[in-house]
């Protein structure tokens, strides 16, 4: 059973180094079986013609954090419900966090967190040039990820997988994230909601407590438990 400290994203002891491709600068994380589980979906993906590549896998607490925090003081752009970029400067500390939440999951509240979830993306389908948005209009009829979205959505169950984020609900549309389902729900299972807000409250950041009072209503929609 998973401990409190590693379904927030706090002890990565039992996970996995790996990397996805032997050109890969930097090593990627995971849990040992969600690891363990790429391979066959990898080689299937390549043989229908798609390579695919991983953008993030296991996530800290403390990198979630740095990037909703980041986001609040506008270091990192917010999108809006079209995927647009938007300026919260002027709202309020509350109205910010409802627009982060949106396409950023709260520290604590991420599957990231589990090491069982991975974005993907098929590098030989990136047009030459392109840096990868992570956005759902790359994957709209027409445009060059759409193949890749049927493939996961035809494909991902044979391997374990699922793409929890479909858009409904609070949490906009995924089709990049994958998650390895049967590890990914014992860590759900386990989940300590009293402990993930003891925790985030620990912290002073002026977002925190409405990141807190959105999660404590909104943690299932967010973990999509």
């Amino acid at each position: 059973m998973p401990t409190n400290e590693q379904i927030l994203g706090i002890d990565d002891s039992k996970l996995v180094n790996f990397k996805d491709d032997p050109r890969r600068m930097s090593v990627l994380m995971a849990d040992r079986d969600a690891a363990k589980a790429l391979g066959p979906l990898f080689m299937d993906a390549y043989e229908k013609g798609f390579e695919l590549r991983i953008a993030s896998a296991y996530r800290s607490f403390y990198k979630q954090f740095k990037i909703f925090d980041d986001k609040f003081k506008g270091k990192r752009a917010v999108l809006d419900k079209d995927e647009n970029p938007i300026d919260i400067s002027n709202l309020s500390d509350e109205q910010k966090v409802l627009e982060i939440v949106r396409f950023s999951a709260i520290p604590g509240f991420s599957r990231h967190h589990f090491g069982t979830d991975f974005d993907v993306y098929a590098i030989n389908l990136l047009p030459e040039g392109k840096d990868l948005e992570l956005t759902a209009r790359e994957y709209a009829k027409d445009n060059y990820f759409y193949s890749l979205g049927q493939y996961l959505g035809q494909n991902l169950p044979k391997f374990g997988f699922i793409r929890p984020y479909n858009g409904k609900g609070t949490i906009a549309y995924e089709p990049w994230h994958i998650s390895y389902d049967k590890k990914a729900d014992e860590f759900l299972k386990a989940f300590d909601l009293d402990y993930a807000l003891e925790y985030l409250t620990s912290f002073n950041e002026p977002w925190v407590k409405f990141a807190a009072e959105y999660a404590k209503e909104h943690y299932k929609d967010l973990l999509k438990a």
